[in-house]
């Protein structure tokens, strides 16, 4: 069974499509159950459109870093619920 950090894990891999049958469904089937990992998703994919529409552009370590920490956090506190 796929928790929100194993879905975190691969989500990259993901939204890529270059993943295993057997995992996308397993991602696909915590996805039916799981909210919070929907959201993030859903955000992500209209994130990476807007940012594909405007122009690629890379974020300084500096600034990811702390963003990528936060999200963890939060997953990692949602999966204690």
């Amino acid at each position: 069974m796929i928790n929100c950090a194993d879905f975190m894990a691969e989500i990259g891999n993901y939204l890529d499509g270059e993943i295993a049958e057997e995992v996308r469904l397993q991602l696909e089937h915590h996805l039916a159950h799981c909210q919070t990992c929907t959201v993030l998703v859903d955000s992500t994919r209209k994130t990476l459109k807007i940012v594909t529409d405007a122009g690629s552009f890379d974020l300084p370590e500096v600034t990811f870093k702390p963003i990528a920490e936060k999200v963890m956090a939060r997953i990692r506190e949602a999966d204690k619920r």
